[in-house]
């Protein structure tokens, strides 16, 4: 007899379907959603630091305001009541700008990097507050370079509460 050809009556093997990238697997999907979640905190984080050293850059271009005109004496005034502005903004919750003179200068030294501001109290007190007449003008324009050398770096440099 004749018996079928067995091999004849096998199938050829089906293979199943590629694996498709779409949709993702779930674990991608939080993958992705905490990179999305990061990127939005480290934007947000880097956009508020940005805005809260805006009154740095300010303050530079009133100093550079401040510099190309005025008399020493002037000078020494103006710088003095921007520092005074610029430690006010920086440290709202303080009454920082009220203090006196010479507590002034320990805060400024106090929250820069670097040792500034080693004026004689006294003698920035009478520039301060005296007229032009009393001014010795060798140690104004002496202390107006001094003063604006250092303004400037604490400006670009000081610390505030909360930014360490």
């Amino acid at each position: 007899m004749n018996e079928p050809d067995p091999l004849a009556q096998l199938r050829d093997i089906h293979l199943p379907e590629a694996i498709s990238f779409w949709p993702p697997a779930p674990g991608w999907w939080l993958l992705a959603l905490f990179a999305i979640i990061c990127s939005a905190l480290i934007a947000l984080l880097w956009l508020r630091r940005k805005r809260a050293r805006i009154y740095r850059q300010e303050a530079l271009q009133e100093l550079d305001k401040i510099l190309n005109s005025q008399q020493h004496f002037k000078k020494v005034q103006s710088i003095f009541r921007l520092l005074r502005q610029t430690a006010h903004t920086a440290n709202r919750k303080k009454n920082i700008a009220s203090l006196p003179t010479g507590s002034f200068l320990e805060f400024l030294r106090a929250t820069s990097h670097q040792s500034l501001f080693r004026c004689d109290p006294q003698k920035l007190g009478l520039i301060l507050y005296a007229t032009p007449e009393q001014h010795d003008p060798d140690y104004c324009a002496d202390l107006c370079l001094s003063l604006a050398s250092d303004a400037r770096l604490w400006i670009k440099q000081h610390r505030v509460r909360g930014e360490d």
